[in-house]
């Protein structure tokens, strides 16, 4: 192969090359672009939240600034220094005399290690607080992705409503071109189908609403606008057993802890200003160079805590206490509170699902079959098919509004309690 040859065939070589690696670099730069979501699980709608919402963002940035100030309690005090020049230009007797000092603070009464206790002590309250705020975010999540179940399965029956009521009308409209039946049978049913279209178009609307809350409290970046939820609106038994739910608070809540810890910080705190009457001793070395002659000296000075012994701040701390631990005791004393008025609301939630879902749903769906069946061979009235249906679709409607304020209970007594109602103790 001659020269130009191989210089062709090398520069085709390095074409491809570059049109491969440009290709790579575009596949990469699309992996870095994610796609929005459009399929959400509750799952994934929680890892998103609590990674991405800003207020829980905010607070750990927080928790990071409340952090670093333990590395500032535990430094030690820094070394003074000091310089003098002087007798210049004092006549031919004067000798010109320069003074350098080092002196080494030393803290006495345990202020360092008082420090750093009050310091880790802010510190846990700040995490607490932290953690609070993820369930107060886990209780948006949860709620605003019932809702949307709830919107979804109630768009669906909606339309499944007209489907039927559709159906209805195309058989009456044979009836009445054959002359079976009067055409103001047929109107009837072609006016109920607007209740049916209200519902289809409120479940909608609620669906919009349930969106934009789910995504506004996750993370509106990452989730489409149109997004599906995935997920089924099932009820699920859990004990609701009273005593158990209020130990579970007391032992497991964020707000309740914090509370506690708070009370701690601010013995911390006291200890702190305790130790701060506490006077402390410098130290000094000097080195002294007078004309030729040059003399070292040593020295230590301290205060005299004759009038501030930190009275006031001690006074304050002890006053914080009691203020704190009282603010801990209202604090939980709300919280198990608000815990009784839940459980009522979940416990008569429970009730309301058992009996539509094992009782008044079934002897809904199965009178609108039977009457329909009935009506279609001329057995039963229109007012008699309409009311069957209206019943089924109170009925069913009444059922799932049922299952998902039953969710919603559930999930805000998690919230209350601090965990998962089915974990152990």
């Amino acid at each position: 192969m001659g020269e130009p040859a191989r210089r062709n065939v090398g520069a085709r070589t390095i074409a491809v090359v570059g049109v491969a690696a440009a290709a790579l670099c575009g596949l990469a730069g699309s992996g870095f672009a994610q796609e929005a979501i459009r399929r959400l699980s509750l799952d994934e709608a929680l890892a998103l939240a609590l990674r991405q919402n800003p207020t829980v963002r905010a607070k750990v940035a927080e928790l990071r600034s409340v952090r670093a100030s333990e590395i500032t309690a535990g430094l030690r005090p820094n070394p003074t220094a000091t310089y003098l020049a002087e007798q210049f230009g004092g006549g031919s007797a004067a000798q010109v005399q320069h003074t350098l000092s080092i002196g080494q603070p030393i803290e006495l009464g345990g202020k360092r290690l008082r420090r750093v206790d009050a310091a880790r002590a802010a510190t846990r309250v700040t995490a607490f607080q932290l953690e609070d705020v993820r369930r107060l975010t886990v209780l948006q999540v949860k709620a605003a992705f019932a809702g949307a179940l709830v919107a979804r399965e109630q768009l669906a029956l909606a339309e499944e409503n007209l489907r039927a009521l559709d159906e209805t009308a195309r058989l009456q409209r044979l009836r009445v071109d054959r002359g079976d039946l009067s055409e103001l049978e047929l109107l009837r049913v072609q006016v109920q189908r607007f209740t049916f279209e209200r519902d289809a178009a409120d479940a909608r609307q609620a669906l919009d609403v349930a969106r934009i809350t789910l995504r506004s409290t996750a993370a509106p970046a990452a989730i489409a606008e149109d997004f599906e939820v995935a997920g089924d609106l099932q009820f699920a038994d859990v004990s609701l057993d009273p005593g158990r739910l209020r130990r579970l608070t007391v032992a497991n809540r964020p707000d309740l802890r914090a509370a506690i810890a708070d009370r701690e910080r601010a013995e911390a705190d006291h200890r702190l200003a305790r130790a701060n009457a506490w006077w402390d001793v410098t130290p000094q070395i000097e080195y002294q160079r007078i004309g030729p002659d040059n003399t070292i000296g040593f020295g230590f000075s301290f205060p005299l805590r004759i009038f501030d012994r930190n009275q006031g701040e001690i006074e304050r701390t002890r006053s914080e206490i009691a203020r704190l631990e009282a603010t801990r005791q209202g604090t939980e004393q709300q919280a198990l509170a608000g815990l009784d008025v839940d459980l009522r609301t979940a416990v008569t939630q429970r009730e309301r699902v058992l009996v539509l879902r094992d009782v008044y749903l079934p002897k809904a769906r199965r009178t609108r079959e039977v009457v329909e069946y009935a009506y279609r061979r001329g057995g039963q009235s229109l007012l008699d098919f309409l009311d069957a249906q209206r019943s089924y679709r109170e009925t069913a409607l009444a059922h799932l509004q049922a299952v998902g304020a039953y969710l919603v209970a559930i999930y805000q007594l998690e919230a209350d309690v601090g965990a998962p109602l089915d974990q152990p103790d």
